[in-house]
């Protein structure tokens, strides 16, 4: 018993509303979907992306030795190598933190020095595929860096760009 009864009904609007959203879903994606290899936009199905070759990257190349004092984590000797194909610059102007989880939802980075020393190489500053160097790392003697947490170490370079040496401790 309405005065007014409806024109349209609330049901059609609502299927209209999904349609629209729908499609705007698809239009938004689409670029996406063109680009994932599965399109036909690529030409060669997207095999070209499958084969890049990933950027090179520094990883640790041996055991790590740790000095620790009262369980924080004071100097790291860290055996570096070039994952990749092409050299990485390591010369002046780097500045580098250490980054630890300390639980699930809790981080912290802390300020570092460091020496680094070619134990091979063509004496440039590059990291070069096949050298190795070692990275000598001070760390300060109250932090949050404790043996049995995980650990990378991060390196930013002069021109702006970041380094991140994962697994340091090695878990």
């Amino acid at each position: 018993m309405t005065l007014n009864p409806a024109t349209h009904s609330t049901r059609t609007l609502s299927l209209l509303m999904l349609a629209a959203l729908a499609g705007i879903g698809l239009w938004i994606f689409a670029p996406w979907a063109q680009n994932s290899g599965s399109g036909s936009g690529s030409g060669d199905g997207g095999s070209a992306n499958a084969n890049a070759a990933l950027p090179p990257s520094i990883h640790v190349d041996g055991s790590v030795q740790i000095e620790s004092h009262d369980n924080v984590v004071t100097r790291l000797v860290v055996p570096l190598a070039v994952r990749g194909d092409s050299a990485i610059a390591l010369g002046d102007g780097l500045k580098l933190w250490a980054e630890t989880a300390m639980a699930e939802t809790a981080s912290a980075a802390v300020p570092a020095t460091y020496t680094l020393a070619w134990l091979d190489g063509n004496g440039d500053q590059n990291l070069d595929p096949g050298e190795h160097a070692v990275l000598t790392v001070s760390l300060p003697p109250v932090s949050t860096i404790h043996p049995n947490n995980p650990l990378r170490l991060v390196l930013k370079t002069a021109d702006g760009g970041t380094l991140a040496i994962e697994n340091v401790l090695g878990r």
